[in-house]
């Protein structure tokens, strides 16, 4: 039976709420999910969509319980990584999507006019990827800045522009990055496991 986990920053609602008691309701429940709904909650960061997020790695939801909070945690006022055990069959009620294998489904071939690749520099996935790090490791002198302007062939006379970065790709990129998993219905108190405190 796979573990899934969630952080919840000090301040915030899974916080201030006890999953164990409640389980986790997603804040529209009654709305169909859709690709723009799963881009819109993974891509844009918000919530009020008909998915929770849950991820199979520990670590990542150690790191937003620490960075994603409205204050420091500390021993005092500690974070929460809640951990998650689902199973098949799932709850009533309750669907499990892969973001990843989801959207790229939805991808049109590769010679269509739109395309969800991007046209920056081999760094440029760097800067979705953690965007905070990259700016340090600049400041620091520890990393180079990822191109802010397409490199164009040497007979090119086109504007300078920014990469693409399509919603499709950055939905990607933060998905396999969190080891994201988005819950549909509501998982019941009775998966929660266990609440661990963190500072």
């Amino acid at each position: 039976m796979p573990f899934f986990y969630r952080g919840a920053g000090v301040g915030t609602f899974w916080h201030q709420r006890d999953a164990r008691l409640d389980g986790f309701v997603p804040r529209r429940p009654g709305q169909t999910p859709s690709k723009n709904q799963v881009i819109k909650h993974i891509a844009s960061g918000t919530v009020d969509t008909p998915y929770v997020s849950l991820t199979r790695s520990y670590g990542i939801a150690w790191t937003y319980a620490i960075e994603c909070g409205l204050a420091a945690p500390n021993k005092e006022q500690p974070a929460f990584v809640y951990e998650i055990e689902l199973s098949d069959p799932l709850p009533q009620g309750l669907e499990l999507v892969d973001p990843v294998s989801f959207i790229a489904r939805k991808f049109p071939p590769p010679t269509a006019d739109s395309s969800y690749y991007h046209d920056g520099d081999h760094t440029f996935l760097l800067g979705v990827v953690n965007e905070r790090w990259v700016r340090m490791a600049v400041a620091q002198n520890t990393a180079v800045a990822p191109t802010q302007y397409v490199r164009q062939p040497p007979s090119a006379q086109g504007t300078p522009r920014a990469p693409n970065l399509s919603p499709e790709l950055e939905t990607l990129v933060r998905a396999l990055r969190d080891a994201e998993i988005l819950a549909v219905g509501n998982v019941p108190a009775s998966c929660v496991c266990s609440r661990y405190e963190v500072w």
